[in-house]
């Protein structure tokens, strides 16, 4: 009889405790309450650096054709070493109209056309980045998820 007086006791003392300011307390109010809702957003991480990075990618684009096309250099590689341009051969692009001299060959302009391919990988680079969208975004009590997509 004794112990269903104290266990009695204990009960009753132990509702109050646990209706009390604390961690345990939060934590069941916490839980109590409806999440928040999930917001939905689909719009670019960052306009301005997508924007930059299709400029860069145009810009290395045009390095590029320059390189292969009008910005060529002479190639004397083969030519004998005592060869110079403009006295024994006409430079790569002279009108064959024009000079009397025959004209040396043609190679691509490599810093030019290195410059090109480095401002396009940088613009790509800076595309992906600046045009990741953000699909779904979840609000937790103590979480928050992400999904990215490209």
């Amino acid at each position: 009889m004794k112990q269903g007086i104290t266990l009695a006791v204990l009960l009753l003392l132990a509702t109050p405790a646990a209706a009390q300011e604390g961690p345990i307390a939060r934590a069941v109010e916490q839980y109590g309450h409806a999440t928040p809702p999930t917001r939905y957003s689909t719009e670019m991480r960052s306009p301005a650096m997508f924007w930059a990075g299709a400029a860069l990618v145009a810009g290395g684009a045009v390095a590029i054709v320059g390189g292969l096309t009008w910005a060529q250099q002479s190639d004397l590689a083969l030519e004998d070493a005592n060869t110079h341009l403009g006295r024994d051969l006409a430079a790569c692009g002279s009108d064959p109209h024009r000079t009397t001299q025959p004209i040396a060959d043609c190679k691509p302009n490599t810093g030019l056309v290195l410059l090109g391919s480095g401002l396009a990988v940088g613009g790509g680079l800076l595309m992906i980045v600046g045009g990741q969208r953000v699909q779904i975004t979840e609000l937790g009590p103590r979480a928050f998820a992400m999904r990215v997509r490209f």
